[in-house]
């Protein structure tokens, strides 16, 4: 069980819902606090969504950090 539950009637952004099932999830906890949220939510557009990296190689090297780390992705 989660020490902060989600926040099931936050309005998240529609960038951060494109996400899988988790990232939603991370994004409705930090709906508690709606600053934090918008600024987490700005942060992976910039880095997952812009840039000259093609997103497949991003997500790819998101992936193998988790792995490296033992973290579930």
């Amino acid at each position: 069980m989660p020490r902060i539950p989600p926040d099931d009637g936050a309005q998240i952004p529609q960038t951060a819902g494109k996400s899988d099932g988790t990232m939603s999830t991370l994004f409705k906890v930090m709906a508690h606090r709606p600053g934090i949220m918008q600024n987490a939510v700005q942060l992976l557009d910039t880095t997952m969504r812009t840039g000259t990296v093609d997103a497949k190689l991003k997500e790819l090297l998101a992936i193998r950090v988790s792995q490296v780390n033992y973290c579930y992705y």
